[in-house]
Protein backbone atom coordinates (compact mmCIF):
# COMPACT_ATOMS: atom_id res chain seq x y z
CA UNK A 1 0.00 0.00 0.00
CA UNK A 2 3.18 2.19 1.03
CA UNK A 3 4.30 1.62 -2.72
CA UNK A 4 1.17 2.65 -4.39
CA UNK A 5 0.66 6.10 -2.17
CA UNK A 6 4.22 6.96 -3.22
CA UNK A 7 3.39 6.41 -7.25
CA UNK A 8 0.62 8.20 -6.78
CA UNK A 9 2.32 11.18 -5.11
CA UNK A 10 5.10 11.04 -8.11
CA UNK A 11 2.44 10.62 -10.66
CA UNK A 12 0.22 13.36 -9.46
CA UNK A 13 3.39 15.68 -8.87
CA UNK A 14 4.30 15.01 -12.60
CA UNK A 15 0.59 16.22 -13.72
CA UNK A 16 0.94 19.65 -11.84
CA UNK A 17 4.16 20.17 -13.03
CA UNK A 18 3.07 19.29 -17.12
CA UNK A 19 0.25 21.73 -16.67
CA UNK A 20 2.37 24.36 -14.85
CA UNK A 21 5.00 24.16 -17.52
CA UNK A 22 2.15 24.32 -20.26
CA UNK A 23 0.81 27.28 -19.24
CA UNK A 24 4.03 28.71 -18.68
CA UNK A 25 4.96 28.54 -22.12
CA UNK A 26 2.05 29.33 -23.62
CA UNK A 27 2.29 32.89 -26.25
CA UNK A 28 -0.15 35.27 -26.82
CA UNK A 29 -0.55 37.36 -30.46
CA UNK A 30 -2.40 40.68 -29.83
CA UNK A 31 -3.63 42.76 -32.67
CA UNK A 32 -4.91 46.16 -30.82
CA UNK A 33 -5.76 49.20 -31.81
CA UNK A 34 -6.41 51.85 -29.11
CA UNK A 35 -6.27 55.33 -28.41
CA UNK A 36 -5.56 57.45 -25.12
CA UNK A 37 -6.95 61.08 -24.61
CA UNK A 38 -5.54 62.71 -21.87
CA UNK A 39 -4.06 66.20 -20.57
CA UNK A 40 -5.15 68.21 -24.10
CA UNK A 41 -2.92 65.44 -26.07
CA UNK A 42 -4.78 62.34 -28.28
CA UNK A 43 -2.42 59.78 -29.21
CA UNK A 44 -3.42 56.21 -31.09
CA UNK A 45 -1.59 53.75 -32.43
CA UNK A 46 -2.34 50.35 -34.49
CA UNK A 47 0.08 47.53 -33.97
CA UNK A 48 0.52 43.71 -32.77
CA UNK A 49 2.61 42.45 -29.84
CA UNK A 50 3.36 39.00 -28.20
CA UNK A 51 3.48 38.32 -24.57
CA UNK A 52 3.30 35.41 -22.01
CA UNK A 53 0.64 35.03 -19.80
CA UNK A 54 0.31 38.07 -17.03
CA UNK A 55 3.92 39.64 -18.67
CA UNK A 56 3.01 43.75 -19.17
CA UNK A 57 3.44 45.06 -22.44
CA UNK A 58 3.69 48.80 -22.56
CA UNK A 59 3.48 51.08 -25.03
CA UNK A 60 5.27 54.86 -24.63
CA UNK A 61 2.23 57.47 -25.70
CA UNK A 62 3.37 60.51 -24.57
CA UNK A 63 2.77 61.87 -22.03
CA UNK A 64 1.28 58.55 -21.02
CA UNK A 65 3.25 55.26 -20.66
CA UNK A 66 0.23 52.46 -21.69
CA UNK A 67 0.64 48.57 -20.09
CA UNK A 68 -1.37 45.73 -21.03
CA UNK A 69 -1.42 42.57 -19.86
CA UNK A 70 -2.81 39.16 -20.67
CA UNK A 71 -3.83 36.55 -18.42
CA UNK A 72 -6.38 32.86 -19.17
CA UNK A 73 -9.52 32.70 -17.35
CA UNK A 74 -10.75 29.18 -19.18
CA UNK A 75 -10.62 27.81 -22.02
CA UNK A 76 -11.38 30.60 -24.17
CA UNK A 77 -12.07 33.55 -21.96
CA UNK A 78 -9.32 35.72 -20.95
CA UNK A 79 -8.69 38.88 -18.83
CA UNK A 80 -7.12 42.02 -20.36
CA UNK A 81 -5.76 44.72 -17.86
CA UNK A 82 -4.64 48.08 -19.31
CA UNK A 83 -3.16 50.86 -17.03
CA UNK A 84 -2.42 54.27 -18.23
CA UNK A 85 0.79 56.36 -16.39
CA UNK A 86 2.14 59.74 -16.77
CA UNK A 87 5.60 59.11 -18.14
CA UNK A 88 7.33 61.78 -16.10
CA UNK A 89 5.63 60.30 -12.67
CA UNK A 90 7.61 60.65 -9.87
CA UNK A 91 5.68 57.56 -8.62
CA UNK A 92 4.72 54.37 -10.96
CA UNK A 93 0.84 55.40 -10.06
CA UNK A 94 -1.72 54.42 -12.68
CA UNK A 95 -4.24 57.12 -13.34
CA UNK A 96 -6.68 54.68 -15.31
CA UNK A 97 -6.79 51.23 -14.89
CA UNK A 98 -9.09 48.71 -16.50
CA UNK A 99 -9.56 44.83 -16.43
CA UNK A 100 -11.75 43.67 -19.67
CA UNK A 101 -12.71 40.30 -20.27
CA UNK A 102 -12.68 38.66 -23.84
CA UNK A 103 -13.04 35.45 -25.92
CA UNK A 104 -9.91 34.36 -27.52
CA UNK A 105 -10.01 35.30 -31.00
CA UNK A 106 -12.64 38.08 -30.55
CA UNK A 107 -12.19 41.36 -31.29
CA UNK A 108 -12.54 43.38 -27.95
CA UNK A 109 -13.69 46.81 -27.58
CA UNK A 110 -12.05 48.74 -24.88
CA UNK A 111 -13.82 52.27 -24.08
CA UNK A 112 -13.49 53.70 -20.69
CA UNK A 113 -12.73 57.57 -19.14
CA UNK A 114 -10.98 57.90 -15.55
CA UNK A 115 -9.39 60.15 -13.79
CA UNK A 116 -9.27 62.36 -16.87
CA UNK A 117 -7.85 59.68 -19.31
CA UNK A 118 -9.64 58.39 -22.26
CA UNK A 119 -9.39 55.20 -23.45
CA UNK A 120 -10.79 53.31 -26.52
CA UNK A 121 -10.04 50.64 -29.35
CA UNK A 122 -10.63 47.68 -30.30
CA UNK A 123 -8.12 44.29 -29.58
CA UNK A 124 -8.04 40.58 -30.58
CA UNK A 125 -5.84 38.17 -28.63
CA UNK A 126 -5.08 34.66 -30.44
CA UNK A 127 -3.04 31.97 -28.91
CA UNK A 128 0.23 30.77 -30.66
CA UNK A 129 1.11 27.68 -29.32
CA UNK A 130 -1.91 25.26 -29.28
Amino acid sequence: MKTFGNTLAVLLGTAFLSVAAAGATEVFRAHYEIRVATQGTDNKVRSTFETRPGERFTLNLPPNVVAMAVRRLNAENYELEVTVTPAKAEKSTATFSHTYQGILGRPLELKNTADGVNVDGAISVVVLNR
